[in-house]
């Protein structure tokens, strides 16, 4: 069995209202997995032959809003790394937070049990000609990247469809001048669902969910809603489900309530597509998923 990880920064599960646009922007992919419903708390528990839809705690038995560096440690590593250092850090992890990362990442643990594994991020020239020096420049992804040991995919790699920006229509390369053509959403879905032929777990990440909800800018979130949506779509289309599974989840709220600029203590959707759902053991929080995916993989 195959498994996609697509981590979207910042959504975390509300009830439906019109305060939470997951609940107003149509989702016609999400809404024909979930059996007519939106991506909202009331849809948690959803299960039948194409998909099922869990909550996720995210405050990790931590006071305090969670946030991105401690919860996609936890995330990525299986160990609560709020409890770990006894906060929510956000941002870029710490050097703490960086040494979990190196010693449990999900990626390095793939790779040194056999695994094909990848990080379908592109990374723009400036990173392979002047890296910025620490641990703490780089997100959490680049370091578990790069503690496996793993490449980092260029602008040719996009090009060529192994890779995707983090954008997935490209619109932000567009805007800073490089020469690339915008990608429908759809059509990245599929590209994503190409590869799985060459590996046994792939990641793709999405921020700007949680960069246009810090900001509140309706009309930039409902794009991302529908950039997802369309994505997924993509990616359901081309995958054969029988022997894949897609798991799409968050590190903490944001999106989902837009009376507040700040995270949310919301919990964040589990929802599985495919392969892999029998059995499930208990999936109740972040630190659930690594091990669940560690092995669900083929042994």
């Amino acid at each position: 069995m195959r498994i996609i990880l697509f981590f979207i920064d910042g959504v975390g599960l509300a009830p439906a209202r019109p305060t939470n646009l997951l609940s107003a922007t149509p989702t016609p992919c999400l809404q024909e997995l979930l059996y007519g419903h939106r991506l909202t708390l009331e849809a948690v528990g959803t299960h039948n032959e194409q998909a099922t839809l869990l909550s996720l705690d995210a405050t990790l038995g931590v006071p305090g809003e969670p946030q991105s560096a401690t919860g996609q440690t936890s995330l990525f590593t299986g160990v609560n790394a709020a409890q770990a250092v006894g906060r929510h850090i956000r941002g870029f992890p710490t050097e703490a937070l960086s040494t979990i990362l190196e010693n449990e990442g999900i990626l390095k643990k793939m790779i040194q049990t056999g695994k094909k594994a990848t990080f379908l991020n592109t990374y723009r020239p400036q990173f392979f000609v002047s890296r910025p020096k620490g641990r703490r420049a780089y997100a959490t992804t680049t370091l578990l990247n790069m503690y496996a040991g793993l490449p980092f995919h260029t602008l040719d790699d996009m090009k060529a469809g192994r890779s995707l920006n983090a954008d997935i229509t490209n619109e932000v390369l567009i805007e800073q001048g490089y020469p690339v053509s915008l990608l429908d959403p759809f059509t990245a879905g599929e590209r994503v669902a190409t590869r799985t032929e060459h590996f046994d777990f792939l990641l793709f990440e999405y921020f700007l969910t949680d960069h246009f909800s810090h900001k509140r800018n309706q009309e930039k979130i409902q794009k991302c809603i529908t950039t997802i949506d369309r994505f997924i779509a993509g990616i359901v289309s081309k995958q054969n489900l029988a022997d894949t599974l897609l798991l799409v989840t968050s590190d903490h709220g944001n999106l989902e309530d837009l009376t507040t600029s700040a995270h949310t203590r919301n919990p964040v959707p589990l929802l599985l597509v495919g392969a892999g759902r029998e059995h499930l053991p208990p999936l109740r929080t972040l630190t659930d998923l690594a091990p669940f995916i560690l092995e669900r993989l083929p042994h």
